[in-house]
C-alpha cells in the first residue's frame, strides 16, 4: 500500500504526512479540487444520500480518554517524534524515507537500528523508550552512490543511565567480539568532545563507503546518528553528526515528557490524554490497534508527519505553512489546517507532488464530486489515492489493487468530518 506517509504495515507504503499535490484549480497541470464550505458559487455537491461507506463508521468516534499503562508507551514515542530531527533538516537532500522509521517500545527494537549489544546494554540501564528516523539520498540504481543519515533519541530515567549506555554502546561496536564482529574504529570529532565516534569503511556495490556511528550523552537521553557515504565523501559524515547535534540537543530540550515516579517525588504523575488535540477521533480506526506496530492510533505534529513521508520537506513545508500542527494517523488519515484556506492548500500541494511521481487523475466515488483521486501503477500492484478536504479538515484514504475499499474509506470518512469541530484549537 502506498500513501504520503511512506511506511506502515508489514513494510508497505502508506500514503499519509504530505499529501497529493497537483489539485490547484488554477494550474493547468494541477487536478481541480472542489471545495466545501465558502460562498455560493463554491458550495460542495456532494450527495450524502449516494455514498456508499461500506461497513466503515460515518460518525466520530468517542474521546479516547487517558493513557493506561499499556498504552503510555505509544503515545509518548508518538509524541517524541515532534522532538526527533528529521533526516532532510541536517541534509536537504536527505529525502528518501527508509527503515528503521519507527517508534521505539523496547530495547528489543534497538536490535533493527544497531548491532552488537546494544539491545541488552538498553535493557540494563532501564531505557524507557525512543525514537528512530532514517532516510538516504535518491538514486535511480542500487550501485548508485548515495548518502544516509539514521537519527534516534532514547530516554533514559537518569542521566547516569543516558552517559553509561552510551559509553557501553560504543565499546560494544569497537571491542571485538569472538565472532569477530565489533571492529568499528574508535575516532573523535574535534567539535564534538562529548560524542563517541567510531567510523568503519567496507566495499559496496556502488563503491567504497564510510560509515560513522555517534553516541551523546544529553541530560537523561542518548542521542545517536549513524551518517554513511561515499569514501572519498567522508568529511560529509562528520558535518552531518554535528549537525545533527547541533540541532537535536535544543529541540529535545522542548520535548514535555511524561514525569516518572522519581521525577515526579515517587508519586505517579497523571496520564497524559491518547488524543490530546481532539483529532484521532475523527479517522477511521484500525480493526486491530497494533496494526502498525505503535506507529498509527496517533496524533504527530508537522515534524511527525515527516519522518514517514514520501517528501519529508513538502509535508513539514506545507503542513506547516497551513498551520496543520494536529494530524491523525490511523486507517485513515486526517488533518486539520488553520482555516479553510489552508486545508485547500494541504490538497493541492500534496496532489501535485504525486502527479511529479506519476499519479494519474483518477474516478471520485459515487456521490463524492469533492473528492480528489489518484492511482499508479507498481510492481506491488495499483495504488489507489483519495483526499477529501471539509472546511478546515482534510481527510485521505488509500489502498492497494481495491478501488472500491479506498472509495467507501474516503466516503465515510467525509460524513465523519462532515461532524468535526471547525472551531477546535
Amino acid at each position: 500500500m502506498r500513501s504520503r506517509t511512506w511506511l506502515r504495515r508489514a513494510g508497505a507504503i502508506a500514503c499519509a504526512g504530505a499529501v497529493l499535490a497537483g489539485c490547484g484549480t488554477d494550474s493547468s497541470d494541477g487536478l481541480s479540487v472542489a471545495k466545501s464550505g465558502g460562498d455560493a458559487s463554491s458550495a460542495s455537491t456532494v450527495d450524502p444520500a449516494a455514498l456508499d461507506t461500506g461497513s466503515y463508521p460515518t460518525s466520530p468516534a468517542p474521546e479516547f480518554g487517558r493513557a493506561t499503562k499499556d498504552n503510555i508507551l505509544d503515545v509518548e514515542t508518538q509524541r517524541l517524534a515532534e522532538f526527533v530531527v528529521v533526516p532532510f533538516e541536517v541534509d536537504p537532500n536527505l529525502v528518501t524515507a527508509k527503515m528503521p522509521t519507527m517508534v521505539i517500545r523496547s530495547h528489543e527494537n534497538l536490535n533493527s537500528v544497531l548491532s552488537g549489544n546494544a539491545a541488552d546494554v538498553a535493557k540494563t540501564h532501564g531505557m524507557l523508550y525512543g525514537y528512530v528516523s532514517t532516510a538516504a539520498t535518491s538514486t535511480t540504481a542500487v550501485t548508485d552512490p548515495s548518502r544516509s543519515l539514521v537519527q534516534m533519541v532514547l530516554r533514559f530515567e537518569n542521566a547516569d543511565d543516558a552517559s553509561a549506555a552510551a559509553q557501553e554502546m560504543h565499546t560494544g561496536l569497537t571491542t571485538v567480539d569472538t565472532d569477530g564482529t565489533g571492529v568499528e574504529t574508535p575516532e573523535t570529532i574535534g567539535i564534538l568532545p562529548n560524542t563517541l565516534v567510531s567510523t568503519s569503511e567496507y566495499s559496496y556495490s556502488a563503491g567504497p563507503e564510510v560509515s560513522v556511528n555517534a553516541f551523546t550523552a544529553h541530560n537523561n537521553y542518548l542521542l545517536y546518528t549513524w551518517a554513511k557515504a561515499p569514501a572519498d565523501d567522508k568529511e560529509w559524515t562528520a558535518e552531518a553528526v554535528a549537525r545533527a547535534l547541533d540541532l537535536q540537543g535544543p529541540l529535545i530540550d522542548q520535548f514535555p515528557a511524561q514525569p516518572t515516579l522519581a521525577q515526579n517525588g515517587g508519586e505517579p504523575a497523571e496520564l497524559p490524554m491518547i488524543d490530546q488535540d481532539k483529532i484521532l477521533l475523527y479517522a477511521i480506526p484500525e480493526g486491530d490497534e497494533q496494526a502498525d506496530s505503535g506507529n498509527d492510533m496517533a496524533s504527530y505534529g508537522p515534524r511527525g508527519m515527516a519522518h514517514r513521508s514520501i517528501n519529508p520537506p513538502l509535508t513539514y513545508r506545507v503542513l506547516t505553512e497551513a498551520g496543520s500542527d494536529h494530524n491523525a494517523v490511523y486507517k485513515t488519515n486526517v488533518y486539520r489546517a488553520s482555516d479553510d484556506a489552508g486545508a485547500q492548500m494541504i490538497v493541492e500541494e500534496f496532489g501535485n507532488d504525486l502527479t511529479s511521481q506519476g499519479y494519474v487523475e483518477a474516478p471520485s466515488p459515487q456521490g463524492l464530486p469533492d473528492a480528489v483521486c489518484l492511482s499508479k501503477d507498481t510492481t506491488d500492484g495499483t495504488t489507489d489515492y483519495c483526499l477529501v478536504a471539509n472546511g478546515r479538515y482534510v481527510g485521505e484514504a488509500y489502498g492497494t489493487d481495491d478501488k472500491k475499499d479506498v472509495d467507501q474509506k474516503i466516503s465515510a470518512q467525509y460524513l465523519i468530518l462532515e461532524q468535526a469541530d471547525q472551531n477546535a484549537e
